[in-house]
This record gives structure tokens, C-alpha cells and sequence, in this order.
């Protein structure tokens, strides 16, 4: 398959500081970690084009994708030569060239050391957390969740529970398939089979719940220590920074997972008018999947016209309510 066959140009705006118009992006739209990559390219106003990755249907793992990331994993930058894969290195990556002319600094640099220490801290402690044990030990302990949103309706959960009970041999059949990349695959395979008996585990997965408790009780305390004068301030600062992406990702993400009520609904308010504000940035809009989007992905997954035009009653219910919220404000 020819790589640019389905290649998107994203023009956000702004200028890419003379460093050429080649950032090329890999990714895949329900990808958490792609989807931070996204939101920072969307802050920073950076022009690039974009290769959705098909997670689904396992073409992170054939060869030309190996080529670029022997892992097999979404997300990776193209700029030009360079590859830069992870999400972290592709934003730092991104901070370090393109933070010039239309580009803003997503770790602010004129507000002195006591913010950039604070920025880098949150970051850190969010970015630790195990967002994958987090999303597929969701579906194994249902009973720990309340009303899942798309695009982890329960048919999908089904799926991809399925994918993570073969994940580990699936690696290994194809590690034997690339004899150049048999390594790192293989200890791909050996991480999956300990995340797998972790995420089974409800008395291990309540472990890494309560470990998500104590960062987002820090989030808490730091989001409620601004006071009135400052209430339109993100977590750090006045500006939204790379903190900000780690926390408004991972919020989404156990949204979608139905955790939203054990971590934050009602008991961290701060927390919730936050997650608000943050719904309403450009660049969550550009970087979060649409209802319409779960419709499509849903259909793909050839499930029943039932099921789909259910999905669509709660995707028109959502946007409804969405509507309406931002009209009485």
C-alpha cells in the first residue's frame, strides 16, 4: 500500500517557522496517545499531514509500518529524514523547532522557573500513568464503571478484549514474520502478557484506579489553590501548556470509559468545570473523534443497523445537550 494513499493536509493556521512543510503524522483517531500529539499540533498552529494508521485491523504490524516504528505503534512524526516516534518525543520534538512566529510555547518560558517546574511535575505524574491498563481493565471490571461512552459501547469492548486475549501470541507470530524487528517484539510480547494479567486482576487494576485517585486529588487541590482573580487559569498558569494536553487527554479518556463518576462527578468540582473549559478548545474539538465519527467506525465494525442507529440516538442526544449548554451561557 502506497503510504500517501490516504494522506489528509491539516492547515491550521499560523507559520512553520521556516523549518519546511514535511511534518508527515502517523496516528490513529482513537489512539489516546495520538490524540495528545494532535492537540499540540492543533496549540501550536502547525500546518502538517496526517496517515491514519488502521489499529483495528492490525497494520501497525505490517512491514512498511515496521519500517518506521519497529514497535508497531501510533503515534510517529515525520519531519522530513527524521522519524520521531512517542508521544512524548514527538511533543518535545515539536516544542523544541517549531515554538517561533505563530507557534507558542506549549512549556512557557517567561513566567520564570517556578512555573516551568510546575508544568514539567504535572506532566510527569499524568503522563506515568498506565492509560492502556487503565482503558482495557475497564472492560474486564465493568462493574466498575458507569454508562461507557462511545466508541466503548459494549460490542466494541467485546472486541477488543478478544484483541488483548491474543495480543500476546499475535506478537509472537509476528515477530517470526520480521526477522529484523523479532526483538523488539518479542519483548513487546513479554510487557502484554504481564499488562494482561494485571488488567484481569480487579484487586490489581483497583491498584492503578487508586493510583489515578491520588494524581487527580493533586489536580484537585492545585486547580482549587487558584483563587477568584485567577479562575479562567488552566492547571499551571493563565496559559494552556503541555500539562493541560496530558490532563484534558486522560480526562476524555475515562469519560469514555465510564470512570468519570469515581473520579471527579461530584466530588471534584474543580475538576469538572475544568474538563469543561477544555471542551470547548479548538483544539480538543480537532482532536477528539465526533459522534459521527463512533457512527462510522461502529458500521465498519460491520455490527447490526440496530446497533449503529442506536449509537446515532445517543450521539444526537449528546450533541442536544451540548447545544443547549453552550447556549445558556
Amino acid at each position: 500500500m502506497a503510504v500517501g494513499d490516504s494522506d489528509d493536509l491539516h492547515q491550521v493556521g499560523g507559520s512553520n517557522n521556516g523549518k519546511g512543510n514535511g511534518l508527515l503524522l502517523y496516528y490513529y483517531h482513537y489512539s489516546f496517545y495520538s490524540q495528545k500529539v494532535l492537540m499540540a499540533l492543533h496549540e501550536k498552529k502547525l500546518d502538517f499531514k496526517s496517515h491514519i494508521v488502521m489499529i483495528r485491523k492490525g497494520e501497525q504490524y505490517q512491514p512498511w509500518f515496521l519500517q518506521i516504528n519497529p514497535r508497531g505503534e501510533v503515534p510517529v512524526l515525520k519531519d522530513g529524514v527524521k522519524i520521531i516516534p512517542d508521544s512524548s518525543r514527538i511533543i518535545e520534538y515539536l516544542e523544541d523547532n517549531f515554538s517561533n512566529g505563530g507557534s507558542r510555547r506549549l512549556v512557557p518560558l517567561d513566567m520564570g522557573p517556578e512555573v516551568r517546574q510546575k508544568v514539567m511535575h504535572f506532566r510527569t505524574i499524568l503522563d506515568q500513568l498506565p492509560t492502556g491498563i487503565i482503558t482495557v481493565g475497564s472492560f474486564y471490571h465493568p462493574e466498575l464503571c458507569h454508562n461507557p461512552k462511545p466508541p466503548f459501547i459494549k460490542p466494541v469492548r467485546k472486541l477488543m478484549m478478544a484483541a488483548d486475549e491474543n495480543s500476546c501470541q499475535k506478537l509472537k507470530e509476528c515477530a517470526e514474520k520480521n526477522p529484523e524487528h523479532k526483538a523488539v517484539l518479542l519483548q513487546k510480547a513479554e510487557f502484554q502478557e504481564q499488562k494482561h494479567k494485571i488488567v484481569t486482576s480487579k484487586e490489581e487494576y483497583v491498584k492503578v484506579l487508586n493510583t489515578v485517585d491520588s494524581v487527580l486529588t493533586e489536580v484537585e487541590t492545585e486547580l482549587g489553590s487558584h483563587d477568584q482573580e485567577k479562575s479562567d487559569w488552566w492547571l499551571c498558569c493563565e496559559q494552556f501548556t503541555v500539562a493541560d494536553i496530558s490532563l484534558a487527554a486522560l480526562l476524555e479518556r475515562l469519560k469514555c470509559l465510564g470512570l468519570e463518576h469515581r473520579f471527579w462527578i461530584p466530588h471534584r468540582p474543580h475538576l469538572g468545570k475544568y474538563f469543561s473549559r477544555v471542551q470547548q478548545r479548538d483544539s480538543y474539538m480537532a482532536s477528539v473523534p465526533s459522534g459521527l465519527s463512533h457512527l462510522g467506525e461502529v458500521a465498519k465494525m460491520g455490527y447490526s443497523l440496530p446497533l449503529v442507529m442506536g449509537s446515532v440516538a445517543i450521539a444526537m442526544v449528546a450533541i442536544s445537550i451540548l447545544l443547549y449548554v453552550q447556549r445558556r451561557r
